[in-house]
């Protein structure tokens, strides 16, 4: 076993070299005097590090100042021919032949298409068999009524001769009655022959009377059937004249029946042709708009960077699929940048402010207080903002800022919880 040796306590109090004592506090110093500066700046910067800052490169903003303001509803459009000739089928027929396609020119009198008409053909030669054969009717009856008028007429005529012969006859039979040469039987006799060729005479000339009112009416008769079988002939000879389908414009054929061979039902369409001269515009537009769309409101299409007036000429009335359209009628339909089928931009012009404060157009809602920040110096302001009219271009500031003064435009939604920001220059 080892033995524990005393060691005397003296001698480890040794005191300590004077040179490494100054060295130690030296050091406890400087350490002491950093943790203080820490300090010192932590208290001082960390407001600025806390509060948040947003760089200036990076904002869009604008200057506040006054001048015209529109309020408009943006809608897509497409171009279209402004008149539109539709061909219908006058006759149930069978397309024999397409002779032109969608996208040709055409002429007035140029064929669109042949149909087959030898239905037409066959109507129109029965309704000209049956005119010829009233013609002839009628021609057979007036014969029959001149020849029954010229017999009627002969008989008249020798009843007057009749008539005046006992006219005459009792003249001189009076003259001897009266001398005494005559019976008076006799007499009586005389004056009753006389009074009845007057009395048949006057039944020939009534019976006349009778038979030309006959004749008259029989006539008419023939003649008003003779009149709806011309009628009848002329529709018909009309029908297969438009059966031909010939263009009365000229223009572009923007449809026509597909399908040779097809059968098309009288009133059927069965081709379209388009006046590319003048053009209209079909706009449409989200049914939230729907109420504030009416007929005779201002109108700007857009079409290749220009905007072209025009006016809302209509309103569709019924909505599908949530979409309203209305059309748009231009006040330069010939303008040269339009194009059939063109898409365009449309903007409706709702209502006008002519001076008016305003903000180049941004994300602001109409009517409700928005909170924009307003450039101060190197700080944004938060500050509660009333906005109008909305157009294209601009927007209307109704209460809430002044003229000059510079709004930030970019998204700072992300901001919206603090009342002021650093901005970064």
């Amino acid at each position: 076993m080892y033995s524990r040796c005393p060691v005397s306590v003296n001698a480890m109090d040794r005191e300590l070299d004077r040179g490494y004592r100054q060295r130690v506090l030296l050091k406890r110093g400087l350490a002491a005097a950093a943790a203080v500066a820490a300090a010192v700046v932590v208290f001082v910067l960390l407001p600025g590090w806390l509060r948040p800052s947003v760089d200036a490169d990076r904002l869009r903003t604008a200057v506040v100042d006054r001048g015209p303001v529109e309020g408009t509803i943006e809608a897509s459009g497409s171009v279209v021919p402004a008149f539109e000739k539709v061909l219908s089928s006058p006759v149930e027929a069978r397309v024999v032949r397409i002779l032109k396609r969608p996208g040709e020119s055409v002429a007035p009198g140029d064929e669109i298409l042949q149909l087959d008409t030898s239905a037409s053909r066959t109507e129109l030669e029965r309704v000209e068999d049956l005119l010829g054969q009233k013609e002839a009717e009628r021609e057979e009856l007036r014969l029959q009524l001149e020849a029954e008028q010229a017999d009627l007429e002969g008989r008249i005529e020798a009843g007057r001769l009749d008539a005046e012969i006992h006219r005459y006859r009792l003249e001189q039979d009076q003259k001897l009655a009266a001398e005494g040469l005559l019976a008076e039987e006799a007499l009586r006799e005389a004056e009753v022959s006389s009074k009845k060729a007057e009395i048949e005479l006057r039944q020939l000339e009534a019976s006349e009377d009778r038979t030309r009112r006959s004749h008259a009416a029989q006539l008419q008769g023939i003649d008003l059937a003779l009149e709806i079988l011309r009628g009848q002939r002329d529709a018909a000879r009309r029908e297969l004249d438009l059966a031909t389908t010939q263009a009365d414009r000229v223009g572009v054929l923007t449809w026509v029946v597909r399908e040779e061979g097809a059968t098309v039902r009288r009133g059927d369409v069965i081709a379209r042709i388009a006046d590319l001269d003048s053009f209209d515009v079909e706009g449409s537009v989200s049914d939230v708009h729907a109420a504030r769309l009416a007929e005779g409101l201002r109108a700007r299409v857009l079409v290749d960077g220009e905007a072209l007036a025009g006016h809302v000429s209509g309103v569709h009335p019924t909505i599908e699929n949530g979409v309203v359209r209305f059309d748009v009628a231009l006040d330069q339909p010939s303008h040269p940048k339009l194009r059939n089928n063109l898409r365009v931009d449309v903007l409706v012009v709702t209502g006008r402010r002519p001076d008016a404060l305003r903000l180049p157009r941004a994300s602001f809602p109409a009517g409700a207080v928005t909170p924009v920040f307003v450039v101060d110096g190197d700080h944004a302001l938060r500050r509660g903002v009333r906005f109008g009219l909305t157009g294209y271009d601009y927007v209307e500031v109704v209460d809430g800022l002044a003229a000059g003064e510079e709004v930030i435009l970019s998204d700072m939604s992300s901001y919206q919880h603090l009342d002021e920001v650093r901005i970064d220059r």
